[in-house]
């Protein structure tokens, strides 16, 4: 089952900035290596190349990639991690790690 696309919130042109990687990785919550591998891999948020070796994402932009990767229920969510590239072999799971040296003796 495909999501659907959400709606993503009209930012005035003040507000639709153009962010450096750090910043837009910090948005996102993701790591700023993720956010370039995602770029290499062509499977994260648009960006602009214009400026050499320094992207920029627009703030509409990681709107609009946040919104397409909703999901309504667990089984949507995992669609979209199997679908994402970036997530190729990693697993998933609700539980918590175990810690180290918490056995029983």
């Amino acid at each position: 089952m495909q999501t659907q696309e959400r709606d993503v919130p009209k930012l005035s042109p003040l507000e639709d900035r153009w962010l450096p990687p750090v910043e837009a990785a910090r948005y996102l919550g993701v790591e700023v290596g993720t956010l370039s591998k995602w770029r290499l891999s062509g499977k994260g948020p648009i960006y602009s190349a214009g400026l050499g070796r320094d992207p920029r994402y627009q703030l509409s932009d990681l709107l609009a990639y946040m919104a397409s990767k909703m999901a309504s229920n667990t089984r949507e969510a995992r669609t979209i991690r199997r679908e994402h590239k970036a997530f190729e072999g990693q697993h998933y799971t609700m539980r918590r790690p175990k810690r180290a040296g918490r056995g029983r003796a």
